[in-house]
């Protein structure tokens, strides 16, 4: 922990334990509800950047791997920053600003299927809401649900950084959970994103053993007695690789060794700059997740844009799928754009570990 962490680490306290308190209201009161769908909760318990959408996406294509329909799941999101509020559906007219970038993405990405995603705060409502105007819906899988304490998740995976496990974490201020780390115990499953793709199956079972020996002590930290970590069994490892640029206009043209003029708004730009060439990426205009573009601030990226292409002639912009989805309203024919997006990949037995548990997910809730 750094100093500043050190410093802040009685607010984080704080924080944790209102937090764990708040789990105990809604356990003890009876608050928690079942949605009339059965559902999967993809989340975390640190803020930002660590793989929810990609995985949330690869989960998609296991489910559809094991004979689901595209139509029988339903997605449904918070729509974190967007200008509206209440249960609304994602459709081909559909924008950020109605229903979050996030969840544009998504629904770009696997081509979502009419009345299958939706964006809603109260996830409960959301899922309620999809099963009455969606009848041919038969499971939701759920965006960043796990501190959705209302709804009572069938099935729930949590997703961590490699390179910043949950374990080694103190809850904000002082770091970046937004529980101490024993309520990972309330995961059926945890999926460690973001891991290097040259790890050996040695390396991998080390990174487990330890991941395992430190949420033990946690657990004989917590307030509570239930000490059994229902995901021993259950621990998975993803490579998240960024793929190639190519043009959102013609998918066939792709960069090679064009300089790069690089412009991100997510949380995590380190893992594009890691997958592109150093010498390649001449300017990184980096802004906050969820950025929210607009005319002004294109015609300043674009200006400086102009002004260092006059030492580089064969400049090109490249943005995630993430931005683009906000950008490509907006964007000038004039200037040259590529797009990058995140490709989830599973190491050693994790396919197989995870196709186990949807398998015994859609058998015991009955889905065709």
């Amino acid at each position: 922990m750094s100093i500043l962490g050190i410093i802040l680490s009685p607010l984080g306290l704080i924080w944790g334990i209102i937090a764990q308190v708040k789990r105990w209201i809604y356990d003890f009161a009876g608050l928690r509800q079942t949605a009339t769908l059965p559902n999967i909760v993809v989340g975390n318990l640190s803020v930002g950047g660590s793989g929810k959408t990609p995985t949330l996406m690869w989960l998609h294509s296991q489910l559809l791997l094991l004979g689901q329909s595209p139509k029988n799941i339903g997605i449904l999101s918070r729509g974190y920053n967007r200008k509206t509020t209440g249960f609304r559906w994602l459709t081909n007219q559909s924008t950020a600003d109605e229903i979050g970038d996030e969840p544009l993405e998504i629904a770009t990405a696997i081509q979502a299927q009419a009345n299958t995603m939706a964006v809603c705060e109260n996830r409960v409502t959301g899922i309620q809401t999809m099963h009455r105007e969606s009848p041919s819906l038969s499971m939701v899988l759920l965006d960043d649900g796990f501190q959705h304490l209302r709804l009572n998740p069938t099935l729930s995976i949590l997703v961590c950084d490699y390179h910043k496990l949950f374990t080694r974490d103190w809850p904000m201020p002082a770091g970046r959970l937004r529980e101490f780390p024993w309520a990972a115990r309330n995961a059926n499953a945890v999926l460690i994103s973001n891991c290097p793709n040259t790890l050996n199956p040695t390396e991998l079972q080390h990174t487990k053993e330890s991941l395992l020996r430190s949420m033990k002590t946690w657990m004989s930290l917590s307030p509570t007695t239930q000490k059994n970590v229902a995901w021993e069994q259950h621990i998975g490892f993803l490579s998240t690789q960024t793929t190639p640029p190519t043009s959102p206009f013609d998918t066939s043209k792709t960069l090679s060794t064009e300089p790069i003029f690089l412009v991100t708004g997510i949380a995590n730009p380190q893992r594009v700059l890691n997958n592109l060439k150093n010498d390649q990426v001449v300017k990184h205009h980096a802004l906050p997740d969820h950025h929210r573009f607009n005319q002004d601030s294109v015609m300043k990226i674009t200006a400086e844009f102009l002004k260092i292409q006059k030492t580089h002639p064969n400049l090109a912009v490249v943005t995630t799928r993430k931005d683009w989805v906000k950008l490509q309203y907006l964007w000038p024919n004039n200037v040259p754009i590529f797009v990058v997006s995140s490709a989830v990949t599973p190491l050693v037995e994790t396919q197989t570990m995870i196709q186990t548990l949807l398998k015994q997910f859609i058998h015991e809730n009955h889905i065709a």
